[in-house]
């Protein structure tokens, strides 16, 4: 009867070590994320970043145009939201690293909710989907990929 404890003990021993060496030698972080996946209205689109990076040879710079000096690019829908609403209002400023990227959209660092006529003219930053639009369409007809009103079903999922 004992003999049968055995095997269950050396499993959840092996399975404990495993667990063990991967909390503390974690893999290194990957440096283009393999897939980016963006909700909308038109129907789920799955980016392939990796091989829009590593394949075809994209510099981040080409898509990601923050110039503020972090490490990482900040994600687009922190500039780019879906709507300028009061949940992106109250809430867009724990998407940047620093108070230097409050200047890009501000005369100076908000330290207090804004009057109206200081806000920032929201008119010439464009929304989500037509900053994801222009950006991937733009690439897309120069350099062959799909585009055109036939083409939305190639990245939109239906």
């Amino acid at each position: 009867m004992k003999n049968r404890y055995i095997p269950i003990t050396l499993i959840v021993a092996v399975l404990s070590v495993a667990a063990i060496a991967g909390f503390l030698f974690p893999p290194a972080v990957q440096e283009n994320p393999a897939r980016v996946v963006m909700d909308n209205s038109g129907g789920r689109v799955i980016f392939t970043h990796f091989v829009h990076a590593d394949e075809y040879g994209y510099e981040c710079s080409d898509c990601h145009h923050d110039d503020i000096g972090q490490e990482r690019p900040i994600s687009c829908g922190s500039c780019h939201p879906v709507a300028f609403d009061a949940k992106f209002r109250a809430e867009h400023q724990k998407n940047f690293p620093s108070e230097e990227a409050c200047l890009r959209c501000h005369d100076d660092v908000p330290t207090s909710p804004l009057a109206e006529e200081d806000k920032p003219d929201t008119e010439s930053i464009p929304l989500r989907a037509e900053a994801f639009h222009a950006q991937c369409m733009d690439c897309h007809e120069s350099d062959g990929g799909p585009y055109g009103e036939d083409s939305c079903y190639d990245c939109h999922a239906r």
